[in-house]
């Protein structure tokens, strides 16, 4: 499986060595920073051998980590694991 990064609509492969869920939300928040500037928060949806973690920057800037097969396949299960209130979510003190 890779890993990407979602931003603005388009899934950027990136080069992630992950193999627990902290070491690729640090990974992904050294990332989301450089995007983002700061991150304030982040949340995390784990499916199958699907993960995808959103970093938030306020309110209304996000970008998404995503280690899948098809990133936009899991894209859509995060979005429904949301709805449903299945995607845990964390403040950061950044």
């Amino acid at each position: 499986m890779n890993w990407f990064i979602y931003k603005d609509d388009i899934f950027t492969p990136v080069n992630i060595k992950a193999s627990t869920i902290e070491e690729a939300i640090k990974a992904g928040l050294t990332i989301a920073r450089d995007v983002l500037g700061s991150v304030d928060r982040y949340c995390l949806y784990e499916g199958g051998n699907e993960v995808v973690i959103e970093y938030w920057r306020g309110r209304e800037v996000a970008v998404k980590l995503i280690h899948a097969d098809d990133p936009a396949r899991a894209l859509m299960r995060y979005y429904d694991a949301e709805r449903l209130g299945a995607v845990t979510c964390m403040e950061l003190g950044d």
